[in-house]
């Protein structure tokens, strides 16, 4: 295998269900058996992932999990409340998470969309928590990395974006096509370099739909493009591809400047060029528009 998708950990297109959502930091799982569904003789294994990808110490963290039954992740019928312990048993005070969904319909009508559920958290220290919840009033706990901020290069908030040439429709930069979307989106006429020195707010989303190896990337980028217009003037939109052509085999340099090992990723940014908030994985309309507003404030 090629090196640079060796150590890339994207999520896996056969692993429908559980693969789309798992974390490419850990992948680890928690499993109960719970109540059988309606007409089955088998009692059904609910898991519990972190579908987020990178979780920072010393500044609030967007932390998203979901449930897995068998192969397709479900909705708890219960509110979801989290709790973080760290390796000195220290509990946090639970939080309510709040419920998305990627897409409000999915990429076809009888696809529905992706559960999720989100908090936002700060841990003051590096190392290795569990993550504690229950279905059907199961407990379930997972363990989640948390990284110094010297110890990750990807941009974390509150840290600076990484200003790099991108691909633009005056100038490739040897990125073909620049969008795989179908039609291609509006959000490539202007270089990342360029529009941060443009000092204003910006949402920038590292996806790719035609290569996607999950069925996020896509979604992604049309909620983004769904959500647009409502900030037109206020917040500066760009998306860059994650590969330099279909084959799939180089990853684009932009990429590479920003180390990101799983996608899709949207970071929003302030205008002095520092990171306000990542968000990764499935991301709903909901969540953008409610971050875009918090941003552009």
């Amino acid at each position: 295998m090629d090196d640079q998708l060796s150590r890339r950990r994207f999520l896996s297109a056969s692993a429908a269900g559980a693969g789309l959502l798992l974390a490419a930091c850990s992948g680890k799982r928690s499993t109960v058996t719970v109540k059988k569904p309606t007409g089955s003789s088998q009692p059904a294994q609910v898991s519990l992932v972190v579908a987020s990808y990178v979780h920072v110490a010393g500044t609030d963290q967007r932390v998203s999990v979901a449930f897995i039954q068998g192969p397709a992740p479900v909705t708890p019928s219960t509110p979801v409340s989290l709790t973080f312990v760290d390796r000195a048993n220290h509990a946090s005070a639970p939080q309510m998470a709040e419920a998305h969904r990627d897409v409000a319909e999915g990429p076809k009508p009888e696809t529905p969309g992706l559960p999720y559920f989100i908090v936002h958290h700060r841990f003051e220290a590096p190392g290795i928590y569990l993550v504690r919840t229950s279905y059907q009033g199961k407990a379930l706990e997972v363990p989640l990395q948390v990284t110094a901020p010297s110890s990750t290069p990807v941009p974390f908030p509150g840290g600076p974006m990484v200003s790099v040439a991108t691909p633009t429709v005056a100038n490739n930069l040897g990125v073909n096509p620049i969008c795989t979307r179908r039609p291609s989106c509006p959000l490539h006429d202007v270089s990342l370099d360029a529009a941060m020195a443009e000092h204003r707010p910006m949402a920038v989303l590292f996806a790719t739909p035609a290569l996607c190896q999950s069925r996020l990337c896509g979604p992604t980028l049309d909620n983004l493009l769904s959500v647009r217009n409502e900030f037109a003037g206020r917040v500066r939109f760009l998306h860059l591809e994650i590969y330099t052509d279909l084959s799939g085999k180089t990853m684009a340099p932009a990429v590479e400047a920003y180390h990101l090992e799983s996608e899709p990723f949207l970071f929003l940014s302030r205008p002095d060029g520092t990171v306000f908030d990542r968000l990764d994985n499935a991301v709903d309309p909901a969540e953008m528009r409610d971050t875009l507003h918090r941003l552009a404030g």
